[in-house]
């Protein structure tokens, strides 16, 4: 996805992919909470209260986060063996993996608009598992220098990324003055090293963009809000489809 041998065009296209899948995650986290009680793409989260819950001797009240942590991890694993599955297309590679989380979104939407007033942990279970199936995907798919489904991550990297721009404007500034300074700023926006700083602050926004949207039309219009994040996946199946399969990238450091 973000390999240096591939060309702009294909990273320009990737780089679209996970936006799109950070605004889905961001929706449907924020869909889930507003609905059901809980966000499920925050592991985080689920993992200290299932720590808490142990420490006062009431291991019932974690109960519900060790469930959804073991969904989230059955969908990272899904996630894995269906792209380990077609490892060996030229194209297409990522479609099952995306049509099976549209797959699980749309079947929830249903569940949810025929069982008005029900808040059944089977719904909060699909969540985690579709928000799993993404990060694996997303994982596998840039070599694990993108995460969609959370942004501590990206944050940290963002916050590293500034002070690398902001000294690579000083080095430019110095000697030269402001024209340096003038030609730094022109040519940030193409600057090859600042794009995965330019992708991974589009990623937060798209993520808060998806937080905003999908609790907005939920309280609208309901469970049918989800057709919206299914119907991004099956734009992206397209995407997939229409694009040659690149080489995975190595793993690049430690999981966010």
């Amino acid at each position: 996805m973000f390999s240096a041998q591939s060309s702009p065009q294909t990273r320009r296209a990737y780089s679209r992919l996970a936006l799109l899948l950070a605004a889905v995650a961001g929706a449907v986290n924020a869909v889930g909470f507003v609905a059901l009680g809980s966000h499920t793409s925050h592991m985080s989260g689920h993992m200290a209260t299932l720590g808490e819950s142990l420490a006062l001797g009431r291991a019932d009240v974690g109960w519900l986060s060790a469930q959804l942590m073991g969904m989230f991890i059955a969908g990272a694993t899904s996630a894995a063996m269906l792209l380990d599955a077609s490892r060996h297309r030229t194209r297409g590679r990522h479609v099952s993996a995306l049509l099976l989380e549209a797959g699980v979104l749309g079947g929830i939407g249903v569940g949810m608009a025929t069982s008005v007033g029900v808040r059944a942990p089977v719904f909060l279970w699909g969540l985690a598992f579709a928000m799993g199936l993404q990060n694996a995907l997303v994982t596998r798919l840039s070599g694990a220098v993108v995460r969609t489904t959370h942004v501590t991550g990206l944050l940290t990297d963002i916050g590293i990324q500034l002070v690398q721009l902001m000294a690579w404007v000083r080095d430019g500034v110095r000697g030269e003055g402001a024209p340096g300074l003038w030609h730094r700023l022109r040519d940030l926006p193409s600057a090859v090293q600042f794009e995965r700083t330019r992708l991974h602050l589009g990623l937060a926004l798209a993520f808060l963009a998806g937080s905003t949207l999908g609790p907005f039309l939920f309280l609208r219009h309901g469970a049918v809000t989800l057709v919206l994040p299914c119907a991004a996946l099956g734009v992206l199946a397209a995407l997939d489809v229409r694009l040659s399969a690149l080489p995975a990238p190595a793993p690049t450091g430690p999981g966010r």
